[in-house]
C-alpha cells in the first residue's frame, strides 16, 4: 500500500462543491486512489490562483466544502493521530490527514492556526511560492527569509505537534526553519536539485539537513521537478530522483509528495510553469503509481525498502510527531 504526502484533491473538492456536485471523492477520486494503491494521504488546504488574491474567504469555502464532503462520503475517514488512522484502515476506509499548504490566509493572526488545528489540520507549511507575513517563498524576494512573526509561527506549529513542513519555502526560510526546528520536519513534495535545477527542488545541503533532523522528503511526480527539458518528463527520470536521494540521506528519509495535479485547470499552474501539463510520462495520474512500484524493484530497491518508502516511513513520522 501508498501513502502520499501530498495532495492538491480539496481544491478540486471545493471547485466541484461550488458548482452544486456532492460525493466528489467517490465519483471522481477514490476509484483512481484504490487503483493506485494509495491507502491514505495528506489532503491540503491549497489557496490556488487567482482566489489568492482573498485567501482567507478562499479557505472557508474549502474547509465548508470538506465539511459538506466528509457528511456524504463514508468511504473516508479524516484522521488526526495515528490511532485514528489505524482505525480508518482496520475499516477499509481512505484516511486523510488536512494539511495546511501555506499561511497567507492569516495575515498576522498566529491565533488562526489554533482554529485551524481544532477543525482538524495537523500539518502546515508557511508559504505557497509567495512572500507574506510569515516568510518567503521561492518566488519572493531570495534574500528575505522568516519574519519574527513567522519564526513564531514554526515554534506554534511545532509545539502543537503538527508537521512541519518546508516545501515552497525559499533557501533562506528554510534555513531560518532549521535553526528553529528541535524535532524532524518534512518537504513533502520537492525533489533533487542536482537533477532538475528547479528552485522547488533541494540542495544536496537542503537533504542533509532534513536527514540530520530525522525528517523525511517527499518524491515529487510534477513534471518540472523532474527534468526542466520537457523531453526527460518521464517516470524513468522520477525513478532518478528516488535512487539519488535515497543514495544521499537514506531510504529511511524517503517517501512519496506526488502532487498529481491532473484533475486541475492549466489556468491554476501559470503563475509557476508554462507547460500545458502537469503529469510526469509514465506516471500521469494516481492509478500508475503501482508501475512506479515495479520500477523500483527492478533497479534494485528490496520489498522492505519499497514498503518503507511508500507508508511506513510517513507511519512512523507521523506517530512520532502528531502522536
Amino acid at each position: 500500500m501508498v501513502f502520499d504526502g501530498h495532495s492538491d484533491i480539496w481544491s478540486d473538492v471545493t471547485i466541484r462543491s461550488l458548482r452544486g456536485e456532492t460525493d466528489i471523492l467517490k465519483k471522481y477520486h477514490l476509484p483512481r486512489l484504490r487503483k493506485g494503491q494509495i491507502e491514505g494521504s495528506i489532503f491540503v488546504i491549497w489557496v490556488d490562483p487567482p482566489y489568492d488574491k482573498e485567501p482567507f474567504k478562499r479557505t472557508l469555502q474549502i474547509i465548508e466544502a470538506i465539511k459538506k464532503e466528509a457528511a456524504v462520503c463514508n468511504e473516508i475517514a479524516i484522521v488526526k493521530n495515528y490511532t485514528e488512522m489505524e482505525q480508518a484502515k482496520a475499516e477499509g476506509k481512505f484516511y486523510i490527514f488536512i494539511g495546511l499548504e501555506g499561511l497567507n490566509s492569516i495575515g498576522e493572526n498566529l491565533s488562526l492556526i489554533d482554529e485551524y488545528y481544532e477543525f482538524g489540520a495537523r500539518h502546515a507549511m508557511l508559504s505557497w511560492n509567495e512572500q507574506n507575513a510569515l516568510a518567503t517563498g521561492v518566488q519572493g524576494d531570495p534574500n528575505r527569509g522568516l519574519t519574527d512573526l513567522g519564526k513564531q509561527a514554526v515554534k506554534k506549529i511545532m509545539d502543537k505537534n503538527m508537521i512541519m513542513d518546508v516545501s515552497h519555502l525559499n533557501e533562506k526560510s528554510f534555513w531560518d526553519v532549521i535553526n528553529i526546528a528541535q524535532s524532524p520536519i518534512i518537504a513533502s513534495h520537492s525533489n533533487a536539485r542536482v537533477l532538475s535545477n528547479a528552485e522547488r527542488n533541494l540542495t544536496d545541503d537542503q537533504l542533509l539537513e532534513i536527514r540530520n533532523l530525522n525528517g523525511l522528503v517527499g518524491i515529487n511526480s510534477f513534471n518540472r521537478f523532474v527534468s526542466l527539458d520537457i523531453s526527460e518528463q518521464t517516470v524513468d527520470n522520477l525513478l532518478k530522483h528516488i535512487v539519488y536521494i535515497c543514495d544521499k540521506i537514506g531510504v529511511e528519509h524517503v517517501g512519496f509528495g506526488f502532487d498529481f495535479f491532473e484533475f486541475m485547470s492549466v489556468d491554476s499552474m501559470r503563475s509557476y510553469s508554462n507547460q500545458n501539463t502537469s503529469f510526469t510520462v509514465g506516471l500521469e495520474d494516481c492509478s500508475k503509481v503501482p508501475s512506479l512500484l515495479e520500477k523500483m524493484k527492478k533497479v534494485g530497491f528490496h520489498k522492505d525498502e519499497i514498503e518503507a518508502i511508500s507508508y511506513k516511513n510517513y507511519h512512523r513520522l507521523i506517530k512520532n510527531i502528531i502522536g
